[in-house]
């Protein structure tokens, strides 16, 4: 019950529609990619757009169900903020990883996207982990960056592990998405979605 004080907000509204329209965009760009290829001895690594797409989409989610205390005291008392914390983060890193079966349709029937999959898990749970911490906007930025110089480590150390996988590793990265995932909602939760510092130092 207590997520369907979010789902009937204008912030739950604004948050479908913002979802919808990033899916209309990754179905359209999605398939496409940024070539990183700074190595001589190694093949290019390819940054599907979709990727960006769950990023761009997890943090517009996130500033759009930050927390406000009149949304908390609508359902004050008890667990009951935690547990609507806790939800929206859960909520909204579903809603983001929906640009992925946006773009599915549109892939060669023998195409690998499962991993594609498990890194927007990653990407948007990782938004969700920073935001209560940092801000909506930074977190995104900041997931930015490590998606970025995740392509650049692998292209001149193709060996290097990290939490995101290539489609040279058409496996996914499960595990962590799944640790990820259960972090963000742990510290949203923990956080009613937001820490003092985060609200004294707003930006987004």
């Amino acid at each position: 019950m207590t997520l369907l004080v979010l789902l009937r907000s204008r912030s739950g509204h604004w948050a479908v529609l913002a979802t919808a329209a990033m899916c209309v965009l990754a179905a359209i760009t999605g398939r496409r990619a940024i070539e990183i290829d700074l190595s001589a001895n190694f093949p290019p690594t390819k940054l599907v757009l979709v990727e960006l797409c769950v990023i761009m989409t997890a943090t517009l989610l996130a500033i759009l169900t930050r927390p406000r205390f009149w949304e908390w005291d609508r359902i004050a008392g008890g667990h009951r903020p935690r547990v609507l914390a806790g939800s929206v983060a859960a909520t909204t890193i579903a809603l983001a990883t929906m640009c992925v079966p946006a773009v599915v349709p549109w892939l060669p029937a023998s195409a690998s996207w499962t991993w594609v999959l498990a890194n927007a898990l990653v990407l948007s749970a990782m938004v969700q982990l920073l935001a209560p911490v940092l801000s909506p906007l930074l977190a995104g930025a900041l997931t930015l960056v490590f998606w970025f110089a995740s392509a650049v480590t692998i292209n001149l150390a193709p060996n290097v592990w990290l939490p995101l996988a290539n489609y040279r590793d058409p496996d996914g990265r499960w595990v962590v998405a799944a640790l990820l995932v259960v972090a963000a909602i742990t510290v949203h939760a923990g956080t009613t979605g937001t820490t003092a510092w985060a609200r004294r130092h707003h930006v987004a």
